[in-house]
């Protein structure tokens, strides 16, 4: 009886237990469903649309919403009288910038338009910033943002708004209400349905939208005279969207006129790249061989196995030594140059299965360091024992780089401290021959003049220590010979280093960009150095010297730079000991000598992927001051950065003081190839081509080299 009851009271007591874990898991399944239908309200949204000047909006107004990250687009609107360009990037969830260009028809520029320049056209810089978006955890509230127009240029269509777009994706709607002042003056709104946006049919894309436009075409100063007609406020129209790349706009505008566009929008910073990396081969596997160095199994031969294996993953094998240790067993020490990768966390992936599946068994260890650019960069130092349990998968990847991080690169061991293996020499040189364009906006002969030819490239090593670079180009098609070589409205008054640089193009088809010897040292303890001479640039050659403190696992760096160069002739491989100095009484000639210095600070914060660069010193006008870089790097290896340069230079542009600054950008070759590259393409253009803020280059800078050796999108912190 008793045992019965016990029984009894057991099987209740499991029976009571079963039904607690079911109605856990029954809670549990209710809660993830519950985020599941948050983050499918959250992701349904409707599409963004672009306005005529590029920003996301609707016709001529703008609304609250933009882009994700990453997003770059181009395009352009006959907006009448206007013909409009604009390019778009949007550096964060909640920040997008725009570029436009304006071009008034018919209107020809007063003081130059005659000379080739043509119809008057004005530059502007656009922002706006949001405060509030959806995806932030609110969505049931309006995504709220405030923007600026034309705050930076001649502003001529300067505005500022604050704006809220309400979406209700449920009727495939959205609202938006704004106010503005400037020449965007008053109240203004807008509506959007997209009725077929969840059909799988051509009509899937198409919008139709319509907006009350609050532009004060009639009484705004620097307004085309045939944009001033305002018949109606209500500017409607259809927008069709392909995809998330092209898109096509058209609507009345003003009640008078008719206007389209046409864009395109990719997200540059996210892409994986347009073509898969079908070429990398897979992470080396097999054959495994782990014989012991001895009789059987040689260290050259050894050596060879290790180099041909790096060799098809995307390295070069330059060194290899037995090191004799306390323990009694010897250990490995091996020199990497990483030829394909530009990922740190790819790099040693790959490098740890080489060495956990062709290291001997009786080694206490292997030692493998990082060069770039002839420089030691890093290196790993990884345990036998821990090799063997990562090849057998009893060890993670992240669990092995806590176990062992990157550190300081060691020296090559001598003669006396070990048996060397395996040596290669660095190569003498590598030809690349590649097609070179040149562009110059707003000259006084013509809105973009250009020039266009080829290039050929050599670089390697002289004496295995030694590094060189030189590069010859030759035009095949110029737009630049009738262009003069200074401002006629607002010449230059310090000396002549950068607005003469035109010269240099004129004067000759062939060329010799660069030509110049540099060496590099790691000397220990996280600090670098390189000395440099030659043709460094175009139009600057001399002498160049180098300090940086770099240590491994930092985030920031210091360095310490100095040049001596002399102006280059504008053909030929001669120097001039003086230079140009534009004067109200003509051209005069000052002796000169370049003396650039400076001390440079840099900071890398990761959370948001930003880099900083902060140079005070001394440029090459002589004008001292500082300038200020950042820049953002998304995940798919594009960068996007700016400067602003404060000196004492005293450039005056338009009767206020002009300092230097500009935009750049760069972005791995690989993006457009199926297979990995290191090499990078880039482009940057000042706001004004002026002298002061200007440096030469000097070289192959050490932060460069050492900073995309490291470089990791997802860094682990040690």
């Amino acid at each position: 009886m008793y045992r019965s009851f016990f029984c009894l009271a057991v099987s209740g007591a499991l029976f009571a237990q079963d039904l607690t874990y079911q109605d856990r898991a029954e809670e549990l399944f209710r809660d993830l469903e519950t985020v599941r239908q948050v983050d499918c309200k959250i992701s349904d949204a409707l599409p963004v649309l672009y306005n005529y000047q590029g920003m996301g909006g609707y016709f001529t107004m703008p609304s609250a919403r933009m882009p994700k990250a990453g997003m770059i687009g181009f395009g352009g609107a006959s907006l009448p009288p206007y013909n409009v360009w604009n390019l778009s990037f949007q550096f964060f969830d909640h920040v997008e910038a725009v570029g436009t260009y304006w071009i008034y028809r018919g209107i020809t520029e007063g003081n130059f338009g005659h000379q080739g320049f043509g119809d008057d056209a004005d530059r502007s810089a656009n922002l706006k910033v949001c405060l509030l978006r959806k995806e932030d955890g609110f969505p049931w509230l309006p995504d709220i943002s405030l923007g600026w127009v034309d705050f930076l240029g001649s502003g001529r269509f300067n505005s500022f708004f604050a704006v809220a777009t309400e979406e209700l994706p449920r009727f495939n709607l959205e609202a938006t209400l704004g106010w503005g002042k400037g020449r965007l003056q008053g109240l203004f709104g807008g509506v959007a349905w997209t009725p077929w946006r969840t059909s799988c049919h051509f009509l899937k894309g198409l919008t139709f939208a319509a907006e009350y436009d609050a532009n004060n075409y009639k009484n705004h100063p620097f307004e085309h005279p045939g944009g001033k007609k305002v018949r109606s406020r209500i500017n409607a129209g259809a927008v069709y969207r392909i995809g998330d790349l092209f898109q096509a706009s058209a609507s009345t505008v003003r009640g008078a006129d008719w206007a389209a566009s046409l864009s395109m929008h990719y997200n540059l910073g996210e892409s994986k790249g347009l073509v898969p990396k079908t070429l990398d081969p897979p992470v080396y596997r097999a054959p495994i061989d782990t014989e012991p160095v001895g009789r059987l199994r040689s260290g050259e031969e050894m050596a060879r196995d290790l180099a041909y294996a790096f060799k098809e993953q995307g390295f070069d094998l330059y060194s290899a030594y037995l090191v004799p240790t306390e323990g009694g067993l010897d250990s490995l020490w091996v020199k990497i140059v990483n030829v394909r990768y530009r990922e740190e966390e790819v790099v040693r992936e790959r490098v740890q299965h080489v060495l956990a599946n062709l290291s001997p068994s009786n080694l206490s260890g292997v030692t493998a360091v990082l060069e770039a650019d002839g420089v030691p960069v890093q290196e790993y130092r990884f345990r036998m024992v821990d090799l063997a349990r990562y090849r057998e998968g009893f060890l993670g990847e992240n669990e092995f780089r806590v176990i062992a991080p990157p550190k300081e690169a060691s020296g090559c061991p001598c003669r006396y401290d070990g048996a060397e293996l395996y040596q290669r020499r660095r190569p003498i040189w590598l030809l690349t021959f590649r097609p070179r364009t040149m562009t110059y906006f707003g000259t006084s002969k013509g809105k973009f003049k250009g020039q266009f030819g080829f290039s050929l490239e050599s670089e390697g090593y002289l004496f295995n220590e030694i590094y060189y670079q030189s590069q010859v180009s030759v035009t095949i098609f110029s737009m630049l010979q009738n262009i003069n070589s200074w401002d006629t409205l607002n010449p230059s008054r310090i000396i002549n280093v950068r607005t003469d640089a035109i010269l240099y193009h004129k004067a000759h088809s062939v060329h010799v960009d660069m030509a110049y010897l540099q060496r590099s040292w790691n000397v220990g303890a996280g600090w670098f150095t390189r000395l440099a001479a030659g043709y460094f640039e175009t139009a600057y050659g001399g002498l160049a010297w180098e300090a940086l403190y770099y240590p491994v696992q930092c985030h920031w760096a210091i360095g310490f730079e100095a040049a001596v160069v002399w102006k280059r002739r504008y053909y030929g491989l001669g120097f001039y000991d003086k230079i140009r100095k534009l004067t109200p009484e003509g051209i005069v000639w000052v002796p000169y000598t370049g003396l650039q210095y400076f001390v440079d600070f840099y900071y890398d914060y990761k959370p948001l992927s930003l880099d900083f660069k902060f140079s005070v010193g001394q440029f090459l006008a002589r004008d001292k001051g500082i300038r200020l870089e950042g820049g953002r790097t998304f995940p798919s290896g594009l960068r996007v950065g700016l400067w602003y340069t404060f000196t004492n230079a005293g450039d005056i542009v338009n009767n206020n003081r002009y300092y230097d600054k500009g935009v750049s950008i760069t972005m791995p070759l690989d993006l457009f190839m199926n297979q990995s590259s290191r090499t990078r393409i880039g482009y940057g253009i000042s706001a004004w081509l002026r002298d002061c803020g200007a440096k030469a280059e000097t070289g192959k800078e050490l932060y460069d080299t050492v900073y995309y050796e490291r470089y990791n999108p997802h860094p682990i912190f040690y």
